[in-house]
């Protein structure tokens, strides 16, 4: 009889540190992804050369076929939300100045670079949830552009953030 509990307890103990691992690896696995889209995300804000029209559309198509669908606040640095424009709707093509409370596919914020240059900051979230739990924890993930002349839409042209 003793021998049979004890098997129990370690196979339970097994149990527990298998699925302990197996959702650090789905937790790091799509951690990855979400820095993937966010890398793709600034390579094609460079490649166009800022906010406009044509890097909106490639960025919104390439999250709806991507099949991200994650949501979040855009706020700076003490919570302000002056200088950043987010994707309210992916179908759209327009990005909006961000407003508190309201939630956003991915945020970017113009920053002034040297001499006359500018640089970009853009934002997208992951999730974690668990299918028993649900939503445990949200994470942003930003990333930087480089330096570069930009060659914004009117409406983004002016907006510099400190």
């Amino acid at each position: 009889m003793r021998s049979t509990i004890g098997g129990t307890w370690l196979l339970q103990l097994m149990i527990l540190f298998i699925l302990l691992f197996v959702g650090f690896i789905v937790l790091t696995i799509n951690y990855s992804r979400t820095v993937r889209i966010k890398n793709d995300l600034i390579d094609m804000v460079e490649k166009y050369e800022g906010i406009n029209e044509q890097s909106i559309e490639l960025v919104n198509n390439y999250l709806l076929y991507s099949g991200y669908q994650v949501e979040g606040a855009c706020v700076g640095n003490g919570g302000e939300t002056s200088g950043i424009y987010g994707a309210y709707d992916l179908n759209s093509y327009k990005l909006e100045p961000a407003q508190e409370g309201k939630k956003y596919y991915y945020c970017i914020k113009k920053y002034k670079g040297k001499n006359t240059s500018n640089y970009y900051q853009i934002t997208i979230f992951y999730k974690f949830n668990l299918p028993i739990i649900g939503d445990t924890s949200s994470f942003t993930v930003k990333g930087t552009t480089s330096n570069f002349q930009s060659n914004d839409d009117n409406e983004y042209k002016n907006v510099v953030g400190s």
